[in-house]
């Protein structure tokens, strides 16, 4: 899970270098991007959005993942940094970046992390999960998506 969680930050980073965003700005971002990874993962047909996310098959801009990340940043987040909505709308407008980079490293096996990694740290396999009988379709997804 720290290796999702430190790359999601340098992403983050990445996408607000040259912005004025302080870093209780920039881990509130890398949070609510985790905290929708997780909270996807958790919910029934959130393994098809990831893997539609991860794939390709969605864009970050279209993906319900994006959306949440930004929901959670803007009610939960913002409100506790004291940001206005202005600053909260800025700042969310990385949201799309942020997880764009995500998916591009992981495409490209450059960040150490496969999707059946992702979904693993984020409790979505195993005999744990909440997802019960998918827990085969991780399996095989993880096959698909296998580093090389």
């Amino acid at each position: 899970m720290s290796q999702l969680s430190d790359l999601i930050l340098k992403q983050v980073q990445a996408a607000a270098s040259g912005s004025n965003l302080g870093n209780n700005v920039l881990n509130g971002l890398s949070d609510s991007v985790m905290n929708s990874l997780k909270q996807t993962a958790l919910k029934q047909g959130g393994i098809e959005q990831l893997t539609s996310l991860f794939t390709g098959k969605t864009s970050a801009e279209s993906s319900p993942i994006t959306a949440l990340a930004s929901q959670i940043f803007s009610s939960q987040v913002a409100p506790k940094l004291g940001l206005s909505a202005s600053a909260s709308s800025s700042a969310s407008s990385l949201l799309p970046t942020v997880l764009s980079a995500i998916v591009a490293l992981v495409s490209k096996k450059s960040s150490g992390l496969d999707l059946s990694s992702i979904l693993s740290s984020l409790g979505a396999s195993g005999s744990n999960s909440k997802l019960g009988g998918l827990g085969s379709l991780v399996g095989m997804l993880g096959k698909m998506f296998k580093k090389k």
